[in-house]
């Protein structure tokens, strides 16, 4: 197990000569377990947080996602995959003294990989996968993926905090995860207890991230539902694709050369697209599309 050196955090509450809280508990280690990914408009905002103090829910992103999903074309189901079959791992640590009520906890996240037991017992058959996702299993961390630790207090069995930074990993195009740094962020932790903890991981894209991560994917995944569906690897014409159907949706939308394929270029030059992520608020001076997404942690060891 990676060993965890005991944090001393200095939390300044207005005047210089306020003596430091000391976050010195017992570390809990947990990986994610669910990923609710807005299926929905609803789910959206159920899953994002006020990331402005505007008193509004910011998850622009997630509405994206959520209205993607309401047309069949969502990635709440290939993110599930992943994250079952191991290709997606998002590992937390908890320092703390108590659950209920402290004065000074802390939080931090990672990235990692699977290490055992081996996420499926038979990999053709996905309702035997997420064995290292019960409360057991052990893990590899990715230094490079780290947060701060994130202190602050628990009260009423909830910690909600501001984060500078903190990477979360998706997948809009199966079997490629893709890492998303939420500048600006919260996190928010609830049901806290040693076996189990729900949150909402928040934040803001900054615009290169948008265009040099988010399209490329979405873009990939769009050209692997065309070619697939409307049965023309090659991109031969005619495409194929049944009328009504979502392959045939994403192709009168994005192929714009007619050549059965969706291109990076097509998808990032939409118009439609470019309204969709464009940046919705502003934290410190940087203009970010929001972002968030449910987790439920589980007990882990790294």
């Amino acid at each position: 197990m990676k060993a965890l050196a005991t944090s001393v955090v200095l939390i300044f509450t207005g005047c210089a000569t306020d003596e430091p809280l000391v976050v010195n508990g017992t570390h809990y280690q947990y990986v994610v377990s669910e990923l609710r990914v807005p299926a929905n408009n609803a789910e959206a905002r159920s899953n994002g947080l006020d990331l402005n103090d505007d008193e509004t829910v910011d998850n622009q992103l997630g509405m994206v996602f959520g209205t993607l999903g309401t047309m069949g074309l969502g990635v709440g189901e290939t993110a599930t995959e992943a994250l079952l079959r191991g290709g997606l791992v998002m590992l937390a640590d908890l320092e703390t003294n108590g659950f209920d009520d402290t004065d000074a906890s802390g939080f931090s996240t990672w990235l990692g990989d699977s290490l055992e037991p081996e996420p499926c017992l038979d990999p053709t058959m996905l309702d035997t996968c997420g064995q290292h996702l019960r409360g057991t299993g052990r893990f590899a961390i990715d230094e490079d993926s780290a947060s701060h630790q994130i202190p602050g207090p628990i009260v009423d069995g909830v910690f909600h905090e501001k984060a500078v930074f903190l990477p979360v990993e998706l997948v809009i195009d199966a079997g490629r995860p893709l890492r998303l740094d939420l500048r600006g962020a919260r996190v928010k932790l609830t049901q806290i207890s040693e076996t189990r903890i729900s949150a909402i991981f928040a934040g803001g894209l900054t615009q290169h991230d948008v265009d040099t991560v988010v399209i490329p994917e979405a873009a990939a995944n769009c050209d692997r539902i065309v070619v697939n569906e409307c049965n023309q690897p090659g991109g031969s014409l005619p495409c194929g694709c049944t009328g009504g159907s979502r392959a045939r949706q994403l192709q009168q939308l994005f192929d714009d050369n007619d050549d059965c394929r969706i291109e990076t270029r097509e998808v990032a030059t939409n118009s439609i697209v470019l309204a969709l992520l464009a940046p919705d608020l502003k934290i410190d001076g940087q203009k970010l599309l929001s972002f968030g997404v449910g987790v439920e942690l589980v007990p882990a060891r790294f």
